[in-house]
């Protein structure tokens, strides 16, 4: 179902239209680009600030994840909690100067929460960046919905590499990486496992988004040029599990892809996973 949203309307009065209820645990991704574009040509700035208290004010009794992804780390890096600067965007960046959110531990895959649920998300620490007791269990035991602003699954959707491996998907494997992690309450030596691709193996998530569409799993909104799709982590398991077990397939793979990794890790030396 896609709702197009006048543009005369204003950034708030945008999110309060997507249909969230108060209580939603929401992981918000986002791309601005556009939306900045809208907002200049309407003579206005945009304030990220003024997208986070909306959706605050939106979720009033509900709890907001914002990516802050430093999984460009690989064994050897160092994770310090309070200064890592995140890989995932323009809101990730202006969130962290914020004193209303608090980072989760992982080294990895860290998210930056504020709201009811934030004590039990952020007690999740577990070892695996995709295990049993990480944000992504969280997002499945809470049905969290995925609002993805300008940003296609197949660029965001990082917890469908939880639901890979809960279900032990042969096409990943885990990785070790020790990475030396600085909390407030101390440093701590982590060996953190990173159940990643294969040689040769590219996520490709474009056909699990033309299945979940298929089915009508999603609500669209349109504002000018901008595009917001939201998808609830149950439905994303149920069709992933699908996926999983009877096609379409949630990867390529490629011998050429395989050469080039091989050739990265093993005749360059890099370290991480390609």
């Amino acid at each position: 179902m896609t709702t197009t949203i006048a543009n005369t309307k204003s950034i708030g009065e945008l999110f309060r239209s997507l249909n969230l209820k108060k209580n939603d645990v929401v992981v918000f991704s986002s791309d601005l680009s556009r939306l900045a574009l809208t907002c200049k040509a309407k003579g206005e700035a945009l304030n990220v600030n003024t997208i986070i208290e909306c959706l605050q004010s939106v979720l009033s009794e509900g709890t907001i994840l914002i990516p802050a992804f430093t999984d460009n780390l690989v064994g050897g890096d160092e994770f310090d909690w309070l200064k890592a600067k995140p890989t995932t965007g323009a809101v990730s960046n202006k969130v962290q100067r914020r004193k209303d959110f608090i980072r989760t531990k992982d080294p990895l895959h860290s998210y930056f929460v504020w709201g009811k649920d934030g004590d039990q998300v952020l007690s999740k620490n577990d070892n695996s960046t995709f295990g049993k007791d990480s944000a992504f269990a969280f997002f499945k035991e809470k049905n969290a919905k995925f609002v993805l602003l300008d940003v296609h699954l197949q660029d965001s959707l990082t917890y469908i590499h939880y639901v890979e491996e809960q279900n032990k998907v042969t096409y990943r494997k885990p990785y070790f990486y020790d990475i030396k992690c600085k909390y407030p309450e101390g440093v701590e030596d982590r060996t953190i496992t990173f159940y990643s691709r294969k040689l040769g193996v590219r996520t490709y998530l474009k056909d699990l988004f033309s299945e979940l569409l298929k089915k009508d799993l999603n609500e669209s909104f349109l504002y000018d040029k901008s595009r917001i799709d939201i998808f609830s982590a149950e439905d994303i398991w149920k069709m992933g599990v699908k996926c999983i077990t009877e096609g379409p397939k949630l990867y390529h793979y490629s011998v050429t892809n395989h050469a080039k990794d091989f050739i990265k890790r093993y005749l360059l030396g890099r370290k991480g996973v390609f």
